[in-house]
This record gives structure tokens, sequence and C-alpha cells, in this order.
């Protein structure tokens, strides 16, 4: 196979086609390189999804979005179900690739998520998200902190007299000394 050019006196007959994925990977670095330079992005364009193959799963970049603006958009191209319950003031910069439900919990650690997931009958042995649910976050207010373990109740002296009956029977079958009774002033 051979290059052709257009300009007939740029042709030497001596070039050779590039391979395709040579090509393919010129391209990718070409479009890489414009996205890198700053400019106006129409409204969307800080959020792109890639579904691919079984295998590969989905390619998610996203520059500086929403997180809800995220979810609905991978709602949109993923097909699963979205339940906003709370909002979020979450901002995402992210470029994940992998299995869509895992790549949903890499989104926002700090953002509550339930994903509910099922098998794929297109990828055998892969997963698909079904739903989507994104909980309130717990904002400031009443501390929820554990109050103290009530203190534990006073024995009485019958229960006293009986774990010391215990004891010293639990001692005489070691062959151990009995330990000298307590009073309550060298407690």
């Amino acid at each position: 196979m051979q290059l052709h050019s257009l300009h007939p006196k740029s042709y030497s007959g001596n070039e050779r086609a590039l391979p395709m994925s040579q090509v393919r990977s010129m391209a990718i670095t070409c479009a890489c390189m414009l996205s890198c330079f700053p400019g106006p992005a129409a409204a969307g364009d800080d959020i792109l999804v890639a579904r691919k193959d079984c295998a590969y799963g989905v390619h998610l970049v996203v520059r500086g979005a929403p997180l809800a603006d995220v979810l609905t958009r991978l709602s949109e191209a993923l097909g699963f179900q979205l339940q906003l319950l709370g909002s979020s003031d979450s901002t995402v910069h992210a470029d994940l690739s992998g299995q869509a439900p895992e790549l949903l919990t890499k989104l926002s650690p700090l953002d509550s998520l339930i994903v509910l997931r099922a098998a794929d009958p297109q990828c055998p042995g892969r997963y698909r998200v079904v739903k989507v649910w994104m909980l309130p976050k717990g904002g400031p207010g009443p501390s929820r902190l554990a109050s103290a373990p009530p203190a534990p109740r006073q024995l009485t002296e019958a229960e006293k007299r009986e774990i010391q009956q215990r004891e010293d029977a639990c001692r005489t079958a070691h062959g151990m000394p009995h330990a000298p009774p307590q009073d309550d002033a060298s407690k």
C-alpha cells in the first residue's frame, strides 16, 4: 500500500502508508493536544462519556462539573434510573475508566451514593447499573455523638458474697490459697 499526495510534485513513489495503529495514535495525540487549549466550551462539553466494549467498560472525563450533572449525563448514556434525593455542592474533576458500578463509587467520596447493580445480559460476568440514589449530605446541626455509657450498677452485699464464694471455690479447686477478704475502705 502506498501513500498518495494530492500534490503531484510531492510524490516520489518511495512513500509507504503508515500503519492504521500509528494513524490512530497520532489522531488521539492531536485530539488530546487540542483539548488542552482553553477556549469557549458549549454547555455539556465538561462531561464526556464513552461507552466501550465489555472488557473496557466506560471512559469518563469530567472537568469541573457539578456531581448532579455528571450523574444525569451518566444516567442518559448508560440507561439507568437516577433519583436525586439531596443536593450536592461537590464539583467533579476526573478521568476514569472501568466498569460502570465501580466508576460511580469513585466519583465523590464525600457524597452518599447508593448504586443498585444487576448482571449485564450483554456482557456475561459483568454488572450494569440499574439505579442510583444520591442521598442528602449530613450538614451542620446537632452532633450525633454517642452519649457516655451509663454507670454500672452497684452490687448488693449478697451478690458480693456470692462472687467471693465462687472465687474461693475456684482457687480451692486449683490448689491456690484464698484471697484475703477486701473491705470497702481498701477499694
